[in-house]
């Protein structure tokens, strides 16, 4: 998503092995991260008093379900955005039908990561908001939503303001304007280049410059980081952006990004007096390492959760590596052979299967970890199935969960009581993980 500056099934039964004392039927979601999402206020360019809530939605193809009708393949969502006042009562809600057709089903699949962009934006007094974006797709009857809360200023009242911060992850020139590609995650830990963008607002010119400097603060309000200053250049209402610098030393966790405008000096002392604050603004990140360092930095263990995707003759050739580095060569080389787009720095493969790994872990741990039971083997290789059913036999007190896809079902049995289910049905399973 660009802006430029100017603008902004089958059922399988056991009623012949057991009577059943229970059946209940849970979806499993398509994914933990379906869209993205971010609000930013800033000054309404119509109204002086008034701010304006700026929401920005990226829906990848992936997150939707398609149907095939004649040679083409179709996916129907609607987008709402909500506006919302502090107790939760809605002021304003807009909903918007979108339609996605492609003939290529990989597409669909997110084969080539492409993905479907909005924005739009309410203007609203001064107060405090939740914005809410919710997108349902139709084809499966699914609902995801995403919500944030935000403080609208009246900017009309301050000789300086800063507006919302936004973080983006691109800024390019096209004919003498600057275009950007806002970034949709309060989560830093998986992007190494990313920029601070905001505005600048000023009752008169009286500043024609400022200084900048800005703060990485952990919850007990203490730096982990502060930037030197730098000086700006200011006409009525300016644009400005820079880099922000994460620090190694930054561990995983939550922080609030603090930025300062001070009257111009000419010093470059990050240091700084209540004196010369012109206004702040804040918002709140992330860092959440992200599929690739997690992997790489238990390269041992990840190759040993390569046996759902490789061969025993390729885990042991990335194993029999002379030291640690090409051990890590070998590796990255052959998830490099799966990528769907090597084209492109991101490999859905990759992302997909240690993904599904990792839920696994989460969800199906045993005596052993989850992705090494049965039921984490099958979720892995084929992911989420449609539904699950979860069932009970009255005699012999077992329990059972019954996995359908659109075109086999899956029946796991806890023989100890204790979550430990075993593949019951089919009794075999040796198929391998292909991205589709």
């Amino acid at each position: 998503m660009e802006f430029t500056l100017n603008n902004m099934k089958k059922n399988f039964w056991l009623a012949t092995i057991l009577i059943l004392l229970f059946s209940t039927i849970r979806l499993i979601p398509k994914d933990a991260n379906p869209f993205f999402f971010d609000a930013i206020c800033f000054k309404s360019s119509n109204f002086d008093t008034l701010s304006r809530i700026d929401i920005f939605v990226v829906v990848p193809y992936s997150t939707l379900s398609f149907f095939k009708s004649d040679s083409k393949y179709t996916a129907e969502y609607t987008l709402t955005y909500t506006l919302k006042d502090s107790n939760s009562s809605t002021l304003k809600s807009k909903s918007i039908i979108k339609r996605i057709e492609e003939k290529d089903q990989l597409e669909t699949l997110g084969a080539s990561a492409k993905f479907q962009e909005s924005y739009h934006s309410f203007e609203v007094p001064e107060g405090k908001y939740i914005i809410e974006a919710t997108v349902y797709d139709k084809n499966s009857n699914t609902t995801y939503t995403k919500r944030r809360t935000t403080n609208a200023l009246n900017f009309s009242k301050f000789d300086f303001a800063l507006s919302g911060i936004m973080f983006v992850s691109e800024i390019e020139e096209q004919n003498s304007e600057f275009k950007i590609t806002p970034y949709l995650s309060d989560n830093l830990g998986n992007l190494d280049n990313i920029f601070i963008f905001l505005e600048t607002y000023q009752k008169s010119p009286k500043y024609d410059s400022v200084d900048i400097v800005y703060q990485i603060v952990n919850p007990k309000n203490k730096d982990e980081y502060r930037s030197s200053r730098k000086t700006f250049s200011l006409k009525n209402n300016q644009q400005i952006f820079f880099p922000l610098v994460k620090p190694v030393s930054l561990k995983n966790g939550s922080y609030f990004l603090r930025v300062t405008a001070l009257k111009p000096s000419r010093t470059s002392d990050s240091n700084f007096t209540p004196s010369e604050i012109l206004s702040v603004s804040e918002r709140a990140f992330e860092i959440t390492p992200s599929i690739s360092n997690q992997v790489l930095t238990n390269l041992d263990k990840s190759i040993r959760q390569l046996k759902y995707v490789a061969y025993q003759s390729d885990i042991d050739y990335i194993n029999q590596a002379p030291d640690p580095e090409e051990k890590k060569k070998r590796f990255l080389e052959f998830w490099k052979k799966l990528d769907p787009t090597p084209s492109t720095e991101y490999n859905e493969a990759f992302e997909e299967y240690y993904e599904r790994v990792y839920y696994a872990n989460a969800n199906f741990k045993s005596y052993i970890e989850g992705w090494q039971t049965d039921r984490g083997m099958v979720y892995i290789v084929l992911g989420p199935p449609a539904t699950i059913q979860t069932q009970s036999d009255f005699y012999s007190n077992r329990n059972y969960e019954i996995w359908n896809y659109a075109n086999r079902t899956f029946i796991f049995v806890d023989y100890s009581g204790f979550g430990d289910y075993r593949l019951y049905s089919p009794p075999t399973f040796n198929e391998k993980y292909s991205y589709r």
